[in-house]
C-alpha cells in the first residue's frame, strides 16, 4: 500500500483505501480498479493523492538510514540550541527515529532469504 500523487496513477491500479472529498463523502470504494476516465474525473474533483494496493512506485526519493535521519533532524534544531524544551523534543525525536530503524531491521530479518 502506498500513497501516490494522482499524476503518477495509471489505469489498472487498485485503490487500497476509499477516496473521499473534502466533506468526507465517498467518491470511490476500496478495491476499485482505476480507469483513465475515472482518474480524470478524480482530478477534476481536486483529488491530489490516492492510496493504492500493490508494489510501491518509485517516487524518486531514496530511503535514508536512521543515522542520516537523526543528523538531518539535529541540523534542523541547530537554531534553537540551549532551549531545554527543544533539547527534550530533539532527544525524543531521535529516540523515535532510532527505535523505528530497529523495527525496520527486525522486519527485514524475519523475511526468509532464498
Amino acid at each position: 500500500m502506498q500513497k501516490v500523487p494522482i499524476d503518477l496513477v495509471k489505469p489498472g491500479m487498485i485503490l487500497a483505501k476509499p477516496v473521499t472529498n473534502e466533506k468526507g463523502m465517498p467518491l470511490c470504494a476500496e478495491g476499485t480498479e482505476l480507469s483513465a476516465n475515472l482518474i480524470d474525473r478524480l482530478k477534476k474533483m481536486n483529488v491530489t493523492t490516492l492510496t493504492l494496493k500493490g508494489h510501491p512506485l518509485d517516487l524518486g526519493t531514496q530511503d535514508k538510514t536512521s543515522e542520516e535521519k537523526i543528523q538531518d533532524m539535529k541540523a534542523r534544531f541547530s537554531q534553537v540550541l540551549g532551549d531545554p524544551i527543544m533539547e527534550n523534543l530533539k532527544e525524543a525525536i531521535a529516540s523515535a527515529i532510532a527505535s523505528d530503524g530497529c523495527e525496520e531491521e527486525a522486519d527485514q530479518e524475519e523475511i526468509p532469504h532464498e
